[in-house]
């Protein structure tokens, strides 16, 4: 199939990229040209703004499935600057939408957030949704999107992503990821700055797990339906910041500071992926093996 990944210079959009040229599809990538260019040998690149949907007659007219993975998905960037949300998640999914309608595309398979979610503990996929975070409800104005655009005969499938960690992660910006932002921190300084409480949980899932995952929306009864993408294991951010300090050489010599914390950030959350497991997915990594992968990864990547 020729499939059009958005975000495939980022995080889990190069990693999704990769994984489904190995598997034989024709993969194209679209983001932006600071992204992908480390890329752009893999794959045909289509540098453009999602917001602006003049960009698009660039693509080819005969892809048959998008994976949306592109956004904004920071929740404090989204705090500070919300206007970033409505134009990356919601016109960009919406542009996808008329994109796909315009030429045809089968399928759009696309991923949400937790955050949709808002505060609670432990969620389900049928769960009441009331997101908290101006990034949470641009995420579900996306599920939204996809839904009323089936009308047009474009069969879609909903990831709900949970805290997605592991190597690629963007380790200069400290505003997303919170296995990333604290990792990048011991690796300059033995203190790492928090924000929010240390007794704050979540679901945090490999990268290559939530991969596995994504491929699994190619499959046709999975068309019209949402999966939580979880590990449905509580971590608090004091548990994480131990495990990664242990990583070091002298875990002992780091401490950690709280800083203050943000409107519209979750005080925990973890995911059930009962119904994800149906379709035969497993989380394969544990927290403790992905965070040292992650550690290795990065220390040979500087080396």
């Amino acid at each position: 199939m020729k499939i059009l990944v958005t975000g495939g210079g980022g995080f889990v959009g190069n990693h999704l990229a990769h994984k489904l040229k190995n598997l034989g599809h024709e993969v194209l990538v679209n983001d932006f040209s600071d992204k992908v260019s480390n890329h752009s040998l893999d794959f045909d690149v289509f540098d453009f703004d999602l917001s602006k949907y003049e960009h698009f007659k660039q693509l080819p007219k005969d892809i048959d499935v998008i994976y949306h993975i592109a956004a904004q998905t920071s929740g404090y960037i989204g705090l500070i600057n919300p206007e970033l949300d409505v134009d990356w998640n919601m016109k960009g999914t919406l542009n996808v939408c008329r994109f796909a309608k315009e030429t045809g595309v089968k399928k759009i398979i696309y991923t949400s957030s937790m955050a949709v979610y808002g505060e609670g503990d432990f969620f389900k996929e049928t769960d009441d949704i009331n997101p908290i975070s101006h990034y949470g409800v641009s995420k579900l104005c996306g599920e939204l999107y996809l839904k009323q655009y089936k009308q047009y005969g474009i069969d879609y499938t909903i990831f709900r992503l949970f805290n997605v960690y592991g190597y690629g992660q963007d380790m200069e910006n400290l505003n997303q990821g919170m296995v990333s932002i604290y990792l990048a921190q011991t690796l300059k300084s033995k203190t790492v700055e928090v924000k929010g409480s240390f007794d704050r949980y979540r679901d945090f899932v490999y990268v290559d797990d939530v991969v596995s995952a994504l491929v699994l929306g190619l499959e046709s009864k999975t068309n019209g339906e949402i999966y939580n993408v979880a590990t449905k294991r509580k971590t608090t951010v004091g548990e994480l910041l131990d495990l990664i300090f242990k990583t070091h050489d002298n875990p002992d010599s780091f401490e950690a500071i709280n800083i203050g914390q943000y409107d519209g950030d979750q005080d925990g959350n973890t995911g059930d992926n009962e119904k994800l497991k149906k379709l035969g997915w497993r989380p394969s990594v544990k927290l403790e093996d992905g965070i040292k992968k992650f550690y290795n990864e990065v220390r040979k990547n500087n080396e």
